[in-house]
């Protein structure tokens, strides 16, 4: 699936306008428990040597109140638990960073909400990579960029986005599309000026809550590669 980058900034506008997101701040005593919508994601840029957790908690689904935890209700991710902080825009989260080194495999959240309800949800962090990169290809044809990671669910896709280019191109590849490869046409290629296509690749997931209240949740991983560089032949 190949998308222009215009189109999706244009998409990202649209969406933004019609359905506008909350920093308002409030605390979860005040609210019905079951109307909490639980917001987590896990997001890693390789050569960083932390990964950040993220939460959010909000009243009456995504685009709600932001909610500061009232004890005993809290927060935490693999034991520990996470202080609130509202420093940011997006009014009140809980954030910390994990070392990378170690942090492959297995993780949960768990939410406690007043009346001492646990919620956990638990994610699986695997590594993500480009293989077999070209050294060089031809723009007069396609190339395929391999990559390795656990196989892609619904949901989930792989964004490979040119930079620094005078024709810059998007190509997403998801779990329907099969395969541990994605397609760079050739069309793309041919509209590059230069000699040489640096390429980004990330990959979002977006995983079901095992444990929700009635109102629902998301939780999302994005996992975001250095850019590489693949010289380009006439």
């Amino acid at each position: 699936m190949q998308l222009n980058k215009t189109s999706i900034a244009s998409l990202f506008s649209l969406i933004s306008l019609s359905a506008c997101t909350s920093n308002e701040i409030g605390e979860s005593k005040d609210v019905a428990q079951d109307k909490i919508y639980q917001q987590y994601s896990v997001h890693y840029s390789q050569g960083d040597e932390k990964v950040s957790v993220y939460g959010q908690f909000r009243f009456a689904g995504r685009n709600g109140t932001t909610l500061v935890l009232s004890k005993p209700s809290e927060l935490s991710f693999d034991g520990e638990s996470i202080k609130v902080d509202s420093s940011g825009p997006s009014g009140a989260y809980y954030q910390l960073y994990k070392p990378v080194a170690g942090f492959f495999g297995k993780h949960h959240f768990v939410f406690t909400d007043i009346n001492n309800k646990k919620f956990d949800n638990d994610l699986s962090f695997d590594n993500f990579k480009l293989v077999n990169l070209p050294a060089s290809v031809s723009k007069k044809q396609s190339f395929n960029l391999a990559f390795e990671t656990t196989p892609l669910q619904s949901g989930d896709y792989i964004s490979v986005s040119a930079t620094n280019t005078d024709s810059s191109f998007t190509v997403t590849h998801e779990a329907k599309d099969g395969g541990n490869t994605i397609v760079i046409p050739s069309k793309e290629l041919l509209k590059q000026k230069t000699k040489e296509l640096k390429l980004e690749a990330t990959l979002y997931r977006k995983l079901n809550l095992q444990q929700n209240t009635t109102e629902g949740g998301e939780l999302e991983i994005r996992y975001a590669l250095k850019p590489v560089t693949i010289r380009l032949e006439e």
